[in-house]
């Protein structure tokens, strides 16, 4: 039989799971009211129906309902255990259904292909993986790219500077993917920051002057399955020289966008055809974790008209 400590911090896991995680799922708020952690020394009501138990921090936490029986708070808490199973159930359920929808959204709007393996390309997956951070359950509720700030090269390229463009046989890094100009023989992720997205490049011309590729600051990389990890945003620009069929590998600085995920640990990325042009966002990791787990925070909210055809404020 499970234990009343076990049973409880099996309700209350998603309270502590994460550091966007700050209320219980719906399906348990009514049944274990959110738990502030504290050492147990006076008993008061909360003036809601439940027991409290004060520490000496001042910090307080649920005990039970007030009049509760022993049997009354066990079998609540059991309810609240099988009730957080099925809602983790019903959430598992739905990822495979929102990586197809994305993919296929995806593969439809972008003019490239942009779902395309061969290539190690794609963008579906993360608008998956970045609605599901934001509590979504049902494919009506998914948000586009333009609610997490991020543009689309189909929308608009990613243009270079007017030094870098003017310079012979530059151009930009998904230009010369999607061209095929560039292969990516190899994208993956290793944590986050300093040298933190690992890839291999290889320029296909079998003859030919030397090419500039520019991986351009904002470009976004999304991992390929529901590893739950952080995806990467590149932090500035990066000029990479090729000659041809030439491999060359390479270590980019890259921003987490997942503060509530583990980090990447060496798994496949894709390029996908998102990328993000906010400087005061771009300007530092702390900007961009605040910046999505407020774009996370509002999926589930009704979007302004308009809102997501474009770059969010």
């Amino acid at each position: 039989m499970q234990s009343l400590n076990s049973a409880t911090a099996t309700a209350t896991a998603t309270a502590t799971a994460t550091a966007t995680a700050s209320a219980l799922p719906a399906a348990l708020t009514d049944i274990v009211p959110s738990v502030q952690r504290g050492e147990e020394e006076v008993e008061e009501d909360d003036g809601g129906g439940y027991k409290m138990k004060k520490g000496k921090k001042g910090r307080k936490r649920v005990v039970r309902k007030l009049g509760e029986s022993d049997e009354e708070y066990k079998a609540r808490l059991e309810e609240a255990a099988r009730k957080y199973k099925e809602y983790l159930a019903k959430r598992k359920a739905i990822r495979s259904v929102m990586k197809e929808e994305c993919e296929r959204q995806y593969s439809i709007y972008s003019a490239g292909g942009g779902e395309d393996p061969s290539s190690k390309r794609g963008s579906g997956m993360l608008i998956a993986h970045l609605n599901y951070v934001g509590g979504v359950s049902q494919v009506d509720e998914i948000k586009r790219h333009g609610h997490f700030g991020f543009k689309h090269r189909d929308e608009a390229p990613l243009k270079l500077s007017k030094n870098k463009a003017k310079q012979p046989g530059t151009i930009e890094f998904h230009e010369a993917v999607t061209s095929g100009k560039v292969s990516i023989v190899q994208a993956t992720g290793h944590s986050f920051g300093e040298k933190s997205l690992h890839l291999e490049l290889r320029l296909e011309a079998e003859v030919g002057p030397r090419v500039t590729v520019v991986l351009c600051k904002g470009t976004i990389f999304q991992h390929i399955g529901w590893v739950h990890k952080q995806n990467l945003m590149v932090i500035g620009n990066n000029s990479i020289e090729l000659y041809p069929k030439e491999r060359v590998k390479l270590k980019v600085d890259a921003y987490c966008m997942n503060l509530s995920c583990g980090c990447a640990h060496g798994e496949t990325m894709y390029l996908t055809d998102l990328y993000m042009t906010n400087k005061k966002v771009l300007a530092h990791q702390s900007r961009v974790w605040d910046y999505l787990d407020q774009k996370y925070e509002e999926v589930l909210k009704p979007s302004p008209e308009g809102a997501e055809d474009g770059e969010a404020a």
